[in-house]
């Protein structure tokens, strides 16, 4: 008890109060930093709103005039009373709008109409901006704040359009309408042409509108308060956390341990590239971190929690029971089971035990060796293509010339027959023979022999439809319609052009062959999936490749045609071999088949 009670006081006994008075000194100040900023926003935002309140009340008076405009020559009386009825909405003080010479030419007060209006802005109206300046002055006698606007007052957009020619319509002419000099005289805040009672505002008008700011006020006050109390609750509340906090130190100091191992740990897990499933003693998953739920397709969520044997059937088999409870498991499988690219995953299933040897769970770790099958996979075809071109290119030199000794042979003994008789016949079919297992003999020879590649620039779109061409015929007879697509930002690529033709050649063939009652051949060119490659696609619609003998379609002399000789695809491997790129068959019985070439660009 005393070892816990002093456990519990260290925090307090090692605290020095400076540490404290430091840490509320800041949390004061975060407080009044937090209060005034929002004390500034809110002003802000009134400030916006009055402005443009301010602009609306602008607008309007500049709307009325142009209605006046619209119903025929405006006069000053109107324009006087459509300031008096701006000006007598709630929380506006004034409107007034003067010349550039600081004259009144419409007041809200009509005694005001024609006297100056001294005006610090008016003095600066050049600087004005297009939509006018805003400052807060204090009313003396009432001992109010005002916000007032001032801006130039433009009712007719500097007389565009319609506006311009009516009023240049209503202004009179210098010769006819007016004394020698007079309109140099005239004012160009307002026009007033003889005869008529009517009156046309100038461009160098400018207009102040004055809004009281006694609500802003009492607003602004009421959130003066509303801050203060809530600075003083925040200030209260951090003071009761930072002794809360000291208070709870103790606890913390004893679990720190614990925590920072279990955190560790965590981490460990899930950043882990092998995935790892936890069960405990009744087979419900404990653990399952990010690489196992990418190999078994099930989220975290679906998995923890719940028993094994119902989340993930296909591995049961890995838990042993009974007396087997406590035998560790190595074993091969392929998850998920119905995806159509699944992960080859070697899994090892280790039991948990305590203190007395009882099984209390199991871990199981699951690897991905899908790549690394791939690489055996591949490097047992180089081995076998290896050894089949050395033998290959020997057997063919050594069959080669015997094969011209019968054919010189066969036709001489031809030649002393007739043509039409038994022993002619004969000689023609051993010459035919012959002929056919030289060809056999050539190709071969042509993929044993490794050829330089004529690498250069290649228009890929006038080179696919080159390719296609040489099947056109052949696809009209069989009812397959083709198409291609070409979906690159660059016109251009690099590749053997002669190689690669017969590579398409040999993939449209087979489509073709495939699609004997008639069909879709695509043929799509795009950027591929790593940087600075390019992908084929050729797609048909054709019958589709077994699933069990797909991955043998491209060995040599593997054939599943009566009259073929298993070399077309085996050739078109070994072309894109040596362009550094790869290829890859996808292919759905009864749906079609996909070949993907991916070039380096």
């Amino acid at each position: 008890m005393k070892k816990k009670t002093k456990i519990i006081a260290s925090p307090f006994a090692y605290a020095s109060p400076w540490i404290l008075a430091t840490a509320i000194g800041i949390l004061i100040a975060i407080v009044f930093f937090f209060a005034i900023n929002n004390l500034q926003r809110e002003k802000r935002i009134m400030t916006e709103s009055l402005f443009n309140k301010g602009q609306a009340i602008i607008r309007f008076v500049g709307a009325g005039t142009r209605a006046s405009m619209m119903m025929g020559a405006p006069s000053a009386q109107q324009f006087q009373h459509l300031i008096e009825q701006a000006a007598g909405e709630s929380g506006i003080l004034y409107i007034a709008v003067a010349d550039n010479t600081g004259k009144i030419v419409a007041h809200s007060t009509p005694g005001l109409v024609g006297a100056d209006l001294d005006h610090p802005l008016l003095a600066v109206r050049p600087e004005l901006a297009p939509i006018g300046k805003y400052q807060i002055i204090s009313d003396q006698k009432t001992k109010q704040n005002i916000f007032e606007i001032v801006a130039p007052f433009k009712p007719f957009m500097r007389g565009r359009g319609f506006f311009k020619r009516h009023l240049q319509a209503m202004q009179p002419t210098r010769k006819q309408d007016s004394p020698a000099g007079e309109d140099a005289q005239t004012p160009a805040a307002c026009q007033f042409p003889p005869g008529n009672n009517a009156w046309l505002p100038g461009e160098n008008l400018s207009i102040v509108v004055g809004l009281d700011m006694g609500e802003q006020d009492k607003i602004i006050q009421q959130d003066r308060y509303h801050m203060l109390y809530m600075s003083i609750a925040m200030l209260l509340v951090a003071i009761g956390g930072w002794i809360a906090l000291l208070t709870a130190q103790s606890y913390r100091s004893s679990q720190k341990t614990l925590m920072n191992m279990r955190a560790f740990t965590d981490l460990l897990i899930s950043r882990l590239p092998v995935g790892i499933i936890a069960t405990n003693a009744e087979g419900h998953i404990q653990t399952f971190n990010s690489t196992a739920a990418r190999f078994t397709g099930k989220t975290p969520e679906q998995a923890i929690g719940h028993l094994q044997a119902a989340v993930l059937p296909q591995i049961q088999q890995l838990i042993p029971q009974g007396e087997h409870a406590g035998e560790i498991i190595d074993k091969e499988i392929l998850l998920p089971p119905d995806s159509p690219t699944p992960n080859h995953l070697h899994i090892s299933s280790v039991p948990i035990t305590d203190g007395q040897s009882n099984v209390i769970g199991r871990v199981m770790l699951m690897y991905d060796v899908t790549e690394i099958k791939k690489l055996e996979a591949q490097v047992r075809r180089h081995d076998r293509l290896v050894a089949l071109g050395k033998m290959a290119a020997g057997v063919a030199h050594e069959v080669r010339n015997p094969l011209s000794s019968i054919k010189g042979f066969a036709t001489l003994l031809g030649s002393r027959f007739p043509v039409e008789s038994e022993e002619g016949e004969a000689a023609r079919l051993l010459i035919n023979e012959v002929e056919r297992l030289n060809r056999s003999i050539t190709e071969l020879l042509t993929y044993a022999r490794p050829l330089p590649l004529a690498i250069a620039e290649v228009e890929i779109e006038p080179f696919i439809e080159a390719s296609l061409k040489l099947i056109q015929s052949d696809a009209r007879e069989l009812g397959v319609t083709v198409h291609h697509e070409i979906i690159l930002a660059r016109k251009q690529v690099r590749l053997d052009k002669d190689r690669l033709n017969q590579v398409l050649l040999n993939l449209y063939l087979n489509s073709l062959q495939a699609m004997e009652n008639g069909g879709e051949l695509q043929v799509s060119v795009h950027e591929g999936d790593r940087p600075d490659t390019i992908e084929i696609d050729v797609r048909d619609t054709g019958g589709g490749i077994a699933k069990d003998i797909l991955e043998r379609v491209m060995d040599p002399y593997f054939t599943t045609k009566p009259e073929g000789t298993g070399l077309g695809l085996a050739m078109v491997y070994k072309i894109i071999d040596e362009h550094g790129g790869t290829i890859r068959i996808a292919s759905t019985e009864g749906e079609g088949t996909t070949v993907s070439i991916v070039l380096p660009g």
